[in-house]
């Protein structure tokens, strides 16, 4: 099996079931409404449950999450992110790593990889 010789060099991409929406100080909220099967649907309205996930982004991750625009490598969000923050290379891809896991756990981003041979 190949594997992507640069990990870092993965695009990450925003799914289209995730809507962004900016409050008034500039940070962006993130809603992730699933796609749902017919059963689902009646189960839930029937018990009222609510399958959307929110998540409200800091400062870096909005900063983070713009970059993250389908174009921009995960190496060329952590450059200008370092370079945004004034912080050392080595911390913003320690915090991008960390960041795009989570994001990736909670169904809010996905990597497109391309590999090599």
């Amino acid at each position: 099996m190949d594997t992507p010789r640069n990990p870092l060099a993965a695009i990450p991409l925003k799914p289209e079931n995730v809507e962004m929406r900016e409050d008034s100080s500039g940070r962006l909220h993130l809603c992730l409404t699933p796609k749902l099967g017919p059963w689902q649907r009646r189960v839930a309205t029937w018990l009222r449950y609510d399958y959307t996930r929110k998540l409200e982004l800091d400062e870096t991750g909005t900063q983070y999450y713009r970059l993250a625009d389908g174009a921009h490598t995960l190496t060329a969000i952590i450059e200008e992110l370092s370079v945004q923050l004034g912080r050392d290379r080595r911390e913003v891809t320690t915090m991008v790593v960390t960041f795009t896991k989570m994001l990736m756990t909670r169904n809010m981003i996905a990597l497109k990889i391309s590999v090599k041979p």
